[in-house]
């Protein structure tokens, strides 16, 4: 009898297991938080109550611009060259898209 009633619940288990729906392969593309950043983009950086505010400015090749883009962490190069600064995604408060009028 014991041996019926564990050959029922795995059984019963293998059933529910082959049934069930799992997303395995079938995860859609998520669009990152930093992919709005390409290397060599001009960005204009702001602290804001302890952390960064980044402006992009599309076609502006004014101010610091972006040298690297990790998966979690931004590298900005100063406008005259000399420093590095490291930002990860969790010190950045908002990112702004500056959009200037077209001539």
């Amino acid at each position: 009898m014991n041996s019926h009633l564990i050959a029922l619940y795995l059984s019963a288990f293998v059933a529910v297991a082959s049934f069930t729906a799992t997303s395995h392969g079938q995860e859609k593309a998520r669009k990152e938080f930093l992919s709005v950043f390409k290397e060599g983009q001009s960005v204009s950086v702001k602290e804001v109550a302890g952390r960064f505010e980044i402006t992009l400015m599309k076609d502006v090749k004014l101010g610091p611009k972006v040298i690297e883009v990790g998966a979690d962490y931004l590298v900005i190069e100063d406008i005259a060259g000399v420093t590095e600064s490291r930002i990860h995604v969790t010190s950045i408060k908002s990112i702004v898209k500056l959009k200037l009028p077209k001539k």
